[in-house]
């Protein structure tokens, strides 16, 4: 786990670092108040379908009312869960905000915890206006509830996965150490390489601010490319400092000449 109180590292089993950005105080409520706007709603459906029966004496019934009760008593109880097993962690309040319950490890959300999680709700609730819930998601490093801390999960913020989809549609970069009105090196030929090299040196050059060991990625894609390009240099000099970024950087702005002549 790390110390940031807005950060979860996972240490996947590849040994590559990822954060997660953990969701704040405001997002979740705000996530939460959606949520109870909905189920509001749909409590006030289920009483404009009834009411007709309860004006009625002669049509209602004992069993009526306990239908009632019981939908209410489900809607109210099942909501999130319900959604959460549906959507893997998302109620539509958290999908609209673009946040997803997971475990504690950043793994998805499972079964137990999303059961554990929602039923001790009731519990923030206490002793009104969701009083108990409130102290919780301050008090806690992670911002959790009773139910976060009983099931062990989190809310995180989802980050938009570099798809392939997003890279045919746009490979613009972000230069740090090349201008684009420079020369590139004679060395910096793409004949060899293929759409896929390109894929994988974007999404790089795009995600190495969110990666804690850009420097070690950036070396061994840098050496892989090289190698693809057939260069016979010292390939271990693209581990030391900046050199591999700068040639990533000079092989996506290849690619951009090749693609718009410019």
């Amino acid at each position: 786990m790390s110390d940031l109180s807005n950060n979860l590292q996972i240490d996947t089993p590849e040994n590559v670092l990822l954060d997660a950005e953990i969701a704040g105080f405001g997002t979740r409520c705000i996530a939460a108040l959606v949520d109870y706007i909905i189920i509001f709603a749909l409590l006030l459906i289920f009483n404009y379908l009834f009411s007709p029966l309860f004006r009625d004496s002669q049509r209602s019934s004992s069993l009526t009312v306990a239908i009632f009760v019981l939908l209410q008593f489900a809607l109210i109880t099942f909501y999130h869960l319900f959604f959460e097993f549906l959507w893997n962690g998302q109620t539509p309040g958290k999908r609209l905000l673009g946040l997803r319950v997971t475990q504690a490890n950043g793994m998805p959300l499972t079964a137990t915890g999303a059961i554990i999680r929602n039923l001790l709700r009731l519990f923030d609730f206490f002793p009104l206006f969701y009083a108990v819930g409130m102290i919780s998601l301050f008090a806690t490093r992670h911002t959790q509830r009773l139910g976060d801390l009983a099931a062990r999960t989190i809310v995180i913020r989802e980050r938009k996965n570099v798809t392939l989809e997003n890279l045919k549609e746009d490979f613009t970069v972000q230069y740090r150490y090349i201008s684009r009105l420079a020369p590139l090196p004679h060395y910096i030929q793409i004949d060899t390489l293929n759409g896929n090299d390109r894929q994988e040196v974007v999404s790089y050059l795009r995600r190495r601010q969110e990666l804690r060991n850009a420097d070690h990625v950036a070396g061994l894609l840098a050496q892989r490319i090289a190698a693809r390009m057939n260069l016979n240099g010292d390939l271990d000099s693209l581990r030391v400092g900046p050199n591999a970024e700068i040639f990533l950087e000079q092989v996506a702005r290849a690619f951009e000449i090749a693609e718009h002549g410019a």
